[in-house]
C-alpha cells in the first residue's frame, strides 16, 4: 500500500490567469470542483552531480482523473484514468518556485485582509523557511544550475524557460518583501529578534540573486 499527498489540477485555468480576479476567488477554484490530481516522484536522471543535484533532478508526475461514485449514502471517488508526465530539471525548478510564490501570496493575503490575525507564527515559519533555504542554497542553486553559460550554450531551446525562472525568482523576492512588511506590522515584541534575522537574511538573499 502506497499513500501519496496529491496536488489538485484545476480545470478553470482562465480564472487563475486573470490579474483582476482576487486571490481569494482564485484560491477557491484551485481546490474546488477538481477532477484531476497529480503527485511528484523526484529522481535523478543520468550521473548525479555532487555539487548541484538540481541539474539532474527530474520529476515524474503521475496524474489521476477521478469520477464520483455513490455507494448507498457514501460519496466515493475512484481513479478513472491515469497517465504520467516527466518534467525536466528546469521545468521542475519553475514549478517549485511558482508553487512556493503562490503559497506565500495566499498566506500574506490572508493576513492583509485580517482573515488571520493575532497569531503570526504561521507567517513567521513560512517566511523563515523560504528565506533560510535561499540563504543556505535553495533557489540560488537554480542560478548555478540553469543560468550558467555552459548550460545556456548547450540548451538553446530553454531560453524562454530560463527567462521564466528568472522572473519567478525576482517575483519571489518581491513577495517576500511584502510578506516581511506584513510581518513587521503584526509581529509581537518578543519576536523582534526573529524579524531582524529575517530582514538580514532577506538582504543577503536579494544581493545574491541580483549579483
Amino acid at each position: 500500500l502506497q499513500i501519496y499527498a496529491v496536488t489538485p489540477i484545476p480545470d478553470n485555468i482562465d480564472v487563475l490567469q486573470m490579474d483582476r480576479v482576487p486571490d481569494r476567488i482564485k484560491s477557491f477554484y484551485r481546490v474546488n470542483n477538481i477532477r484531476k490530481f497529480r503527485y511528484d516522484r523526484p529522481f535523478h536522471k543520468g550521473p548525479k552531480d555532487k555539487e548541484n543535484e538540481f541539474k539532474v533532478e527530474v520529476a515524474n508526475k503521475p496524474c489521476l482523473s477521478v469520477k464520483l461514485f455513490k455507494a448507498n449514502t457514501v460519496l466515493l471517488f475512484y481513479a478513472d484514468t491515469a497517465f504520467q508526465v516527466e518534467v525536466s530539471p528546469l521545468e521542475n525548478a519553475i514549478q517549485v518556485v511558482e508553487n512556493k510564490n503562490q503559497e506565500l501570496r495566499t498566506l500574506i493575503s490572508q493576513y492583509q485582509h485580517k482573515q488571520m490575525h493575532g497569531n503570526i507564527n504561521l507567517l513567521s515559519m513560512c517566511l523563515n523557511g523560504v528565506i533560510d533555504a535561499a540563504v543556505n542554497g535553495g533557489i540560488a542553486r537554480y542560478q548555478e544550475a540553469f543560468f550558467d553559460k555552459d548550460y545556456i550554450t548547450k540548451h538553446p531551446g530553454d531560453a524562454e524557460k530560463i527567462t521564466q525562472l528568472k522572473e519567478l525568482m525576482q517575483e519571489q523576492v518581491h513577495v517576500l518583501g511584502v510578506g516581511l512588511a506584513v510581518h513587521e506590522k503584526f509581529v509581537h515584541p518578543e519576536m523582534r529578534p526573529l524579524h531582524k534575522k529575517l530582514i538580514d537574511q532577506f538582504q543577503m538573499m536579494r544581493s545574491s540573486l541580483y549579483h
